[in-house]
């Protein structure tokens, strides 16, 4: 699996988010229950279906979150249209999961969910921002580059 990612760290204060403002109708809010990550795990294989039988997405579905922190959804009303999984390490945030289902995408909710992140780590005083990218996913490479992430 690690042959078919990079990986990419930034220091969280050089972390380029645009300013975006996201619908009004749209929250973004941590997680607050079991219910609700069993939404993230069908919209992240509504996102990515080719992810079902992957390492990745196995991890996904048998990771236990135990913390809300570190876990942020995007919601127009109730329904989960964005997620962003987290988790710190050693004092390092790592970006595990992120997803906006392709309707609600280029709209700022991924920054939204980013700058929710990012809050988090000033609050945590975590520093450096680490994460995977799979090698053939173009578009979220280009963001990556976008908000200054240097390739390991």
């Amino acid at each position: 699996m690690e042959g078919d990612y990079y990986q990419f760290q930034i220091l969280a204060s050089k972390l380029n988010l645009p300013e975006q403002n996201i619908p009004d109708t749209i929250t973004v809010c941590n997680l607050s229950n079991v219910e609700e990550y069993n939404k993230i795990l069908d919209l992240f294989f509504t996102i990515f279906p080719d992810e079902i039988d992957s390492e990745k997405g196995r991890d996904l579905r048998d990771m236990q979150i135990t913390e809300s922190e570190g876990t942020f959804l995007a919601k127009l009303g109730q329904e989960i249209i964005g997620f962003l999984v987290t988790g710190i390490i050693n004092q390092v945030g790592y970006i595990s999961y992120i997803g906006v289902l392709e309707e609600f995408r280029s709209r700022g909710i991924a920054t939204a969910l980013l700058k929710r992140f990012k809050e988090y780590l000033q609050a945590e005083n975590v520093e450096k921002i680490r994460c995977k990218i799979r090698k053939d996913n173009q578009k979220t490479l280009g963001y990556i580059y976008y908000l200054g992430f240097k390739k390991l």
